[in-house]
């Protein structure tokens, strides 16, 4: 059973008829093997294409910083009196947020995003954990391995942040900060 096939009989349960199936039916009735065998490449094509686009996608938003967070933690400072952070990750990058205390503003906050900057050890970190196939053990401890190396690079990330000139915006070249607010 084709994959088209089982897809119409799965949707047919749920109670969705496909549209013009019995018409393709009947056109490709007696049609050669050859035409189901170039259909079938075509749809190979179209998939191949469509898993290429999706992987874009998500590497555009993955460096845009879009996307719900896999995992997050929230901190105070023990070091800054007011300060308190956010660590995510997102599409296997890791992203720090500082909020610090203001008197200005309507916010009385002022935030920066500090993200790894492409080509240092702290961006490669979790892409090659993620795209390394291990062993079973491997995997079992992947998600808790996950969070304790983002818990590292958070550290790390705040060290270089605090290094920096917030004023000047000027940090470490292994990192990149931006003013939210």
């Amino acid at each position: 059973m084709s994959l088209d096939e089982q897809l119409t009989e799965l949707l047919a349960q749920l109670g969705v008829r496909m549209e013009g199936r019995e018409e393709d039916e009947a056109e490709h009735a007696g049609a050669p093997a050859e035409d189901d065998e170039v259909r079938g490449a075509q749809r190979d094509i179209l998939g191949a294409s469509i898993r290429r686009a999706d992987a874009a996608r998500e590497a555009a938003a993955r460096a845009a910083g879009e996307g719900p967070p896999e995992v997050s933690l929230f901190q105070t400072s023990r070091e800054h009196y007011g300060v308190f952070y956010r660590l995510d990750l997102i599409g296997a990058l890791p992203q720090l947020r500082v909020f610090l205390p203001d008197d200005d503003g309507a916010l009385k906050m002022l935030c920066y995003l500090v993200r790894a900057a492409l080509g240092t050890p702290l961006h490669d970190w979790f892409l090659s954990a993620r795209t390394h196939d291990g062993s079973a053990a491997f995997e079992d401890a992947r998600e808790v391995a996950q969070q304790h190396l983002l818990f590292a690079v958070g550290e790390l990330m705040k060290r270089l942040f605090w290094h920096g000139d917030i004023e000047e915006l000027r940090f470490a070249e292994e990192i990149e900060v931006v003013r939210l607010a």
